[in-house]
């Protein structure tokens, strides 16, 4: 008599199998069927089959689950989820033993990237219904991921000015601004480079080996490739562009290495974690996203949360005028510089002391902070009592807005110079348009609560990035454009929160499908 368990393939059943039977009441594809069975998908906008003629399709209702699943059990691609819908008992119960191919599960992301964003707004008004979004604090950051690109597919604006000038000097006619630009007129911005010239290893050997084997036309659509490219590139205002994902830009990442990312940016409320506002954007910066984030978050809640923190990315005064114009309650960090804090003993000195600072008085602070703007005489004024006088008005590149410059002209004879500053010129002030703005946020992160509120930035919004990052293994885009990558953002921050919302139901915090007949 045998002793172990082998199968048996000559059994038979005697009443057939129920496929209800195949996973637990507590899988989590109960609750994805749940969810996604409680929605109107003809009023989120997916599309759906009028016709009666030809093969059946598969419904919007199926695909969207076998994305929801799959990207709950960290499966990112269409291929893959082929392969699950065939192998996975939870993707066989789900669609009822349906075996959609990767071409269909592809069409159907494809064809709904709008639509998803209403998918993911749903799984918020769901944890809403359930009591679970507080609306008193929330956090906001970003993170860069890494675009879908060959590095080798990346052209340089100084590349290509640099090879410009070598075809310029070896063409016999050359083009006045392309003598033939009536000819190009609507063309020029859908022209390329020819795409045998689209790595940047061959256009390295161009510029460094010359263009004697090309013809007199090869050069010169090489030439009409090379300035579209440029004007691509300037409209962009880039200086680099990667030919596989044109919206993607390179970005500095936590390792200190620059990289063609994306920066996926999150809102996320300070009750339990769920994730309110979700955007990717090309911007390399946060500087410009808080207001932008903060708008989003109110779309999908229906209202404007009380208060918003954010780290020292996000700070900028244009930023911070328009929070307050529109009503939004932040809090953004800020660095020890603008907060006027002393760092070392250099920065302060004593009223009667010597020259090394030494003696008794009242200690003088010279950093911005210290300096006492008089809108009456518009003047700085100093520690010292000294009045610094408006000098000019400047722009760059980096600011887009004008910033008024004052400077001291007392300088040379004020004992205090070396403690102030050491330009030859004297000390100056920045006084941008948006100073006021900055003053109230200052007074307010004054208040011990306030300060104690924005250390909770870190433990509410930062660990929804570990979980995004490590636990589900989410480095890297798996689509190019950013509407694509976008929709992908939309559809993996809805899983995060049905993840949440999950968990919250398996330990009975709310009734399931009490929530669900509640949301619309």
């Amino acid at each position: 008599m045998s002793f172990e368990i082998d199968p048996d393939y000559s059994q038979q059943f005697v009443f057939p199998l129920s496929l209800e039977t195949w996973v637990k009441k507590d899988h989590p594809v109960q609750f994805i069927r749940a969810f996604v069975d409680s929605l109107d998908l003809k009023s989120l906008g997916f599309k759906s089959r009028k016709s009666e003629e030809g093969r059946p399709n598969y419904s919007s209702n199926l695909l969207l689950k076998v994305w929801l699943y799959g990207y709950f059990e960290k499966t990112y691609s269409s291929r893959a989820l082929e392969k699950a819908c065939q192998k996975d008992v939870g993707l066989l119960w789900l669609t009822g033993l349906k075996y959609p191919d990767h071409n269909t599960i592809w069409r159907f992301f494809h064809s709904n990237q709008q639509v998803l964003k209403r998918v993911f707004s749903q799984s918020v008004q769901i944890a809403i219904k359930g009591n679970l979004v507080s609306l008193a604090l929330q956090a906001v950051d970003g993170t860069k991921i890494f675009a879908d690109v060959c590095k080798n597919r990346t052209v340089y604006l100084k590349d290509l000015k640099k090879l410009l000038t070598i075809l310029d000097s070896s063409l016999d006619e050359v083009f006045e601004t392309i003598s033939s630009q009536e000819k190009l007129g609507s063309e020029e911005s859908s022209y390329s480079l020819p795409a045998e010239y689209q790595d940047k290893r061959k256009l390295n050997q161009l510029i460094h080996e010359g263009l004697e084997e090309l013809s007199q036309s090869e050069k010169q659509e090489l030439k009409r490739g090379i300035q579209s490219e440029i004007k691509k590139l300037s409209d962009a205002g880039v200086n680099q562009l990667n030919l596989t994902d044109r919206d993607a830009r390179q970005m500095k990442t936590s390792n200190g290495s620059s990289s063609f990312c994306y920066n996926a940016q999150v809102v996320v409320d300070g009750g339990s974690q769920i994730i309110v506002g979700a955007k990717v954007s090309p911007e390399c910066t946060d500087n410009h996203l808080l207001t932008e984030m903060i708008a989003e978050a109110a779309v999908n809640t229906g209202q404007v949360s009380k208060e918003t923190l954010a780290d020292g990315g996000y700070f900028c005064g244009e930023e911070l005028q328009q929070a307050e114009d529109k009503g939004y309650s932040v809090l953004v960090n800020m660095s020890e510089e603008v907060r006027g804090e002393v760092k070392s003993e250099e920065a302060k000195v004593s009223e009667g002391s010597d020259s090394k600072g030494e003696g008794e008085g009242e200690v003088l602070n010279f950093k911005k902070r210290a300096f006492i703007y008089d809108e009456s005489k518009d003047v700085y004024v100093c520690p010292a009592q000294q009045e610094l006088i408006f000098e000019r008005v400047n722009t760059s590149n980096t600011k887009p807005y004008p910033v008024r410059i004052y400077r001291c002209r007392h300088h040379k004879s004020c004992k205090y110079k070396e403690f102030c500053s050491k330009d030859k010129a004297g000390r100056s002030i920045e006084r941008s348009p948006y100073e006021k703005a900055l003053e109230k946020q200052l007074i307010k992160q004054e208040a011990a609560s306030a300060r104690e509120r924005l250390r909770k930035r870190k433990e509410i919004v930062e660990p929804v990035f570990g979980w995004i990052k490590r636990n589900n293994k989410f480095f890297r885009w798996s689509y190019c454009g950013l509407e694509s990558v976008n929709a992908q953002w939309q559809l993996i921050c809805a899983v995060i929160n049905l993840r949440r919302l999950y968990r919250r139901w398996l330990l009975g915090a709310f009734d399931l499908q009490k929530v669900l007949g509640k949301t619309g």
